[in-house]
Parts: C-alpha cells; structure tokens; sequence
C-alpha cells in the first residue's frame, strides 16, 4: 500500500485538476445605477466581470428577472473567461417616461455553487426643460457711446437636472451686446430642478443701425434642444410689413402644482413692434377653451395678470394676443391641478430636490392615521430612494426610526415636497457611532441596540 498510493497519485493529469477547478464571478460594482437618464435617449454601462477562480468561467446568457423594466437591456457579455480574466457585460437604459425603473438581471455560469449570479440595475428616467424669462430683451434706441443693461433668468424646470452645453451668438451680434455670467458659469453649466441663475446683456452700439439677434443655449431639454433669447436694440419699425405680437408667460411656471380650489395668479407681457399693447385684444385659455373669469386687461406696459379657478388634471395655460390686422401670438405653459378633498401624492426625499436619496441605518416606518405608508425593516444599513406617498393637507406624519444593531444610528434630515415649488423641511439628522474609526463616533454614545433613535410627528402643512 506504501507503493501503491504514491504511484496512483502520480498517474493524475494536473490538467485534469485544473479543469475541475471552481470558476468564481465577481462584478465590479455589484450595483449598476445609471442615475438620471433625459427621456427618449439611453446610457450603456460597461460593469467587469472577474472571474478570480481557478477554473474557466463560461458564462451561457443573461435575461432578466419577472417584473424588470422594460427600459433595461443587455447589450453584450463576454461567454468565456480565463482564471485571473475579466471582461464587459454592457447593459442600456432607454427610458420612454419620467419616473425610476429598476431590475435584477440574471447571468448564467458553469459554477456549481452559484449557477446563476444577480446583479441589480436602476435607473431614473427624467424630462429636463429650460424656461428662459423675459425671452425677448427689448433696448429700445441707444445712440453710439451711451449703453443700457438689462437682465434674463434660465431656469431648470420640469423633472432632473438641466445640462446647458452652450451659449452663443449665431450671428454677429456680440460686437453690440456683452454679456455678464454667473461667476461659476463654465460649460457646460449645470442647474438643479427648480433652480435658475441670472444673465445682465449690456447694449453698447457702434453705430445708429439695428442691431438684432439672439443668443442661443443648447441643452439637454429633449423638446426644445436649442433655446433663444431675442435681443432688439436701436430697432426701426418697418410700416410696409406687420410683425405678430410677441407674448410670454411670466406666471405659473412649467410642472407647478395647484389644488382646484384654490386662486391661480396668471401673469403675461405682450409686445408689438408695430403699436400699443392697449390696441391688442388677449385671452387666457385652459386646455384650449376659454377662461371666462380671466381679466385680460392690457396695462400701457404690456403687462398682463388675472387669477383663476383651473380645472382638475394636466392642464395647458395659453395666452393668446392679436393685433388690429389679426395676426395672433401665443405662449402657453402647462401646470397639474389637484382636487382639494382628496389626497395629494407627496414625495419624501433627503434634499431639495425630489431626487435626493437618503441613509437611514436601521429602521425607518412612516404612517399617516395608524396606516403604514413606508416600511424598511431589514435591521440594515440603506440608502433609499426618494419615497412617493398619498396624504391629504392637514394629515399627520409620524416617523418611527430604530437603531437595530452597534454601532451607528443614522437618519438623514428629510424633506416633504408637493409638486416641484413647495417643500416642507421635516426632522433633524441624527448621525450617532460607538466605533471610534466612523465619522459620527460619539463617546457618549453606547447603544443600547435596539433602541429608538427618532419618534416624530409632523403636520401635513403644504400646499
């Protein structure tokens, strides 16, 4: 037997031995998230796959689990794998409306103890929109010398942050106009929903000429990619031809939210090249019919204002001006009306936005009248999306945090907004360690586990 076991031993093939090895498949990173996505367009992400086992990893598909978006897709993996080898599975996002989206994609091995191997995609699907105001900066006559300063706003409306790649004159007009940016403006620019910054144009003409134009911001606003501002300087009415009035929307702005009870201020400016506003004839219009109760007084400025009772759902706000030769100009916005005595769907988030995720470690229950509304109850450490619940005005919220397990006690200060315009700050950020190598380390502080670490109650006060 001494003899025999050395030369059995001998005889195996160390190939052999090598291809019974274990294959072992990492991703790198475990969760693929391709964060907010503009509406009609898709990202691909490139997530390595290692396979740090000794044997040959082969990986035979890769399809998704029951109830995964629609909007993921695998593009590509690599089917074989050499021990010490990684490569690309590429994955792609193609939203087609706003909101989050999500899925577990399984990917197929020859490893006996993990045959198939998850890995977690989100994404959120966002429709950015630029909203210029005033759109069109009106000079007036400027002689040669002299100069006149005037100001616009961009804002970032509707849903996901605004991405501005550009600003810039098309035409000549920079020799007559000079503008003065924020002082962080680098491009490309980037602005958080509800947000807006502020742009001074200065006239200084060369000359007694028209100097007309406009300046030109490209974005990622998939409806309107290349938005302008109309610039008019030392302008010269032609009495031969009849320009249509000009009309802006200054009030409400796109995505605002109203209740159906409640007085809406609409306000609006209106311009003609060719004579006073008080000649012109305007109407507000909601969803293309008229608003009988909207004042449509024209004040000797242009300026235009009424308020209103709106009707319940997506509605379309449109100001339409004629002049007395019958040409019309129109703006229009559109804005979400609520009905007043039934609940509203709020979105709790961790910042000012409604898309700021937010860190609770454990425990985070939330209910409105005894019913649950939200419930994360793992007794882990996570990072959550922002929270969509239904709630009336006047409702009471109470939030119920516990600390399950040492050795941090984290809540995020958390924010309750109704719409994209109004917001209600809620607690105050708890952030608590017994380990001394954690940024919350708080010696006072030693548990116990578990123990409530935020009990709070909160009136429902927006609109």
């Amino acid at each position: 037997m001494r003899v025999l076991f050395p030369l059995l031993f001998a005889g195996c093939d160390p190939d052999q031995q090598l291809n019974a090895a274990e294959p072992k498949l990492v991703f790198e990173p475990a969760t693929i998230d391709f964060g907010q996505v503009v509406v009609g367009t898709y990202s691909e992400i490139g997530a390595v796959i290692r396979n740090e086992g000794l044997g040959t990893l082969r990986i035979s598909g890769a399809e998704f689990e029951g109830g995964a978006s629609a909007d993921l897709s695998v593009v590509s993996w690599p089917e074989e794998l050499a021990a010490g080898k990684d490569g690309l599975l590429v994955v792609r996002y193609t939203p087609d409306v706003e909101g989050e989206d999500w899925g577990t994609l399984g990917v197929a091995t020859n490893q006996a103890s993990a045959p198939t191997v998850p890995v977690t995609l989100t994404g959120l699907g966002v429709r950015p929109c630029i909203d210029i105001d005033p759109e069109l900066l009106w000079f007036g006559t400027v002689a040669p010398g002299d100069s006149l300063s005037r100001e616009f706003q961009v804002r970032a409306g509707c849903t996901g942050t605004l991405r501005i790649g550009s600003a810039a004159f098309p035409g000549g007009e920079a020799v007559a106009y000079t503008l003065t940016w924020p002082e962080d403006w680098a491009e490309p620019y980037v602005v958080r929903t509800g947000f807006s910054f502020t742009v001074g144009v200065t006239f200084s003409p060369p000359d007694t000429n028209e100097w007309s134009g406009e300046l030109w911001f490209s974005s990622n606003d998939p409806d309107d990619s290349t938005a302008a501002v109309q610039l008019r300087g030392n302008t010269v009415d032609d009495p031969t031809e009849n320009e249509p009035p000009y009309v802006e929307i200054t009030e409400p702005d796109v995505g605002e939210y109203f209740l159906d009870n409640q007085l809406v201020t609409l306000t609006g400016v209106v311009y003609d090249a060719d004579e006073a506003p008080t000649n012109l004839i305007c109407g507000w219009y909601g969803n293309g019919s008229r608003l009988a109760d909207a004042d449509t007084t024209i004040g000797a400025d242009g300026a235009i204002a009424a308020a209103v009772y709106l009707p319940v759902g997506d509605v379309e706000i449109e100001l339409r001006c004629y002049d007395s030769e019958g040409e019309q100009g129109a703006d229009s916005t559109r804005v979400d009306v609520w009905k007043h005595d039934e609940p509203l769907q709020y979105v709790i988030s961790g910042g000012s936005t409604v898309f700021d995720y937010f860190t609770i470690d454990d425990d985070l229950r939330l209910t409105i009248g005894g019913v649950v509304v939200f419930d994360d109850d793992n007794n882990a450490k996570d990072t959550l999306a922002p929270i969509t619940i239904d709630a009336k005005l006047g409702d009471t919220l109470v939030m119920l945090a516990v600390d399950q397990n040492s050795c941090d006690a984290i809540v995020d200060p958390l924010v309750l907004h109704w719409g994209t315009g109004k917001q209600q700050a809620l607690n105050e950020g708890v952030c608590r360690s017994a380990c001394p190598d954690h940024t919350c380390y708080d010696g006072t502080y030693a548990g116990p586990w578990p123990s409530v670490l935020l009990e709070e109650s909160f009136l429902v006060a927006i609109p």
